[in-house]
Order: C-alpha cells, then structure tokens, then sequence
C-alpha cells in the first residue's frame, strides 16, 4: 500500500532534521537517518521522485551487509556501506535527500 504524500514529507522532514542537527561526521548522521526513513519505497513517491529515492538507498546499501560464520548479519548494509564510504560521498547523499524533500515541499506549495 502506497503511503500517503504528507507521511513521505513527514519522514523526509525527520530525515533532513536528523542530517541537520545530528552528532559525528555525516557518515553516523546518515546511519541515524536511514533508521527514520526506512519504510519509505520507490512507489511511497510521486513518480517524478522514485528515481531519486532508489538513488539514496542504492547509494547507502551499496557494500551490502556483512555476515558471520552462520551467514547471519553482523553488521547491516547500511553501516557497512557507511564504514567505507569517503565523508564527501555521504555528503552528496545527504544533500541529494535535502534536494528531494526540498522539491517536493516546493512542489506541495507551489
């Protein structure tokens, strides 16, 4: 079921909030962030958004999880991905989900 468009700008809000004000280097942000915003799919957005959406995620799971000797998950994708990524590349995450919740809210208003 698809969630509403003022739930999706909701959890962006939170997301942009964390990103904001949050501690540590933009790396640990994201990884707080993503905690908000991780019920949110492709088809939560409208469709001009969902490209930009996978794009965030991709870019935040790339390196996958880590597993232990039982094929369990140790470490989440997320903060793996996080662990190797440059704090540059986190930037342009982070600011990737400012310009979409910023052109969605434009969108809303306009």
């Amino acid at each position: 079921m698809r969630k509403s468009y003022s739930y999706v700008q909701e959890k962006l809000f939170e997301v942009v909030y964390a990103l904001a004000v949050g501690q540590k280097d933009v790396r640990s942000r994201l990884i707080g962030s993503y905690l908000i915003c991780h019920v949110l799919e492709p088809k939560d957005f409208p469709e001009e958004f969902q490209k930009d959406w996978e794009w965030v995620v991709r870019q935040l799971t790339k390196h996958g999880p880590v597993l232990n000797h039982k094929g369990e998950v140790w470490i989440g994708s997320v903060e793996n991905t996080m662990s190797i990524i440059k704090n540059s590349t986190g930037s342009k995450i982070a600011k990737k989900i400012f310009d979409l919740y910023y052109e969605m809210h434009k969108e809303k208003y306009a």
